[in-house]
């Protein structure tokens, strides 16, 4: 009995490791540069926004983790709705080599972006939750945890998220 706990202990701890939400950012790649949002996972349902391919090296929206057969839970500015899986492409900063990760740690936490509109510093990109993984790939200023892109980077307010060893 004592081993069977210890095993059903074991599995539930590391059941819930793996089920630890990532952050994935998403960007459509269908050859119209765009992929529409909708409000419920049919092709059939209401449009609520549209997800844009690539935008200044850094992709527009975040998955969720859900899926439905071909469709995924995506956030864009603000809006959360299903995405055809097909047309997303995918980019994280999460390698999971053992490396030290990056773990938000408010509830939500708020991800910025480079601002090219009004010139301020940063604009938000979007929120995740309370122990999303946000990557063990990071570089860091006095202020900010950074997750570096080919040309534009997110942000993450030190004070909202920790590095977990």
């Amino acid at each position: 009995m004592k081993r069977l706990l210890i095993f059903l202990t074991a599995l539930t701890l590391s059941s819930a490791m793996w089920s630890q939400e990532v952050l994935t950012v998403v960007y459509a790649t269908s050859d119209d540069g765009f992929l529409n949002v909708r409000q419920q996972p049919s092709s059939k349902s209401r449009i609520l926004t549209q997800l844009w391919m690539f935008s200044h090296g850094l992709g527009q929206g975040v998955d969720r983790g859900q899926k439905i057969g071909n469709w995924s839970k995506v956030s864009v500015r603000n809006i959360t709705g299903w995405a055809y899986t097909k047309y997303l492409g995918y980019q994280n900063w999460y390698k999971g080599d053992g490396s030290p990760r990056l773990v938000a740690t408010s509830e939500p936490t708020i991800l910025y972006t480079d601002n090219y509109e009004d010139g301020s510093q940063h604009q938000v990109f979007s929120k995740v939750g309370k122990g999303t993984i946000l990557g063990d790939t990071f570089s860091e200023d006095e202020t900010y945890y950074i997750l570096m892109t080919a040309h534009d980077n997110l942000y993450i307010k030190k004070t909202d998220a920790k590095i977990v060893k």
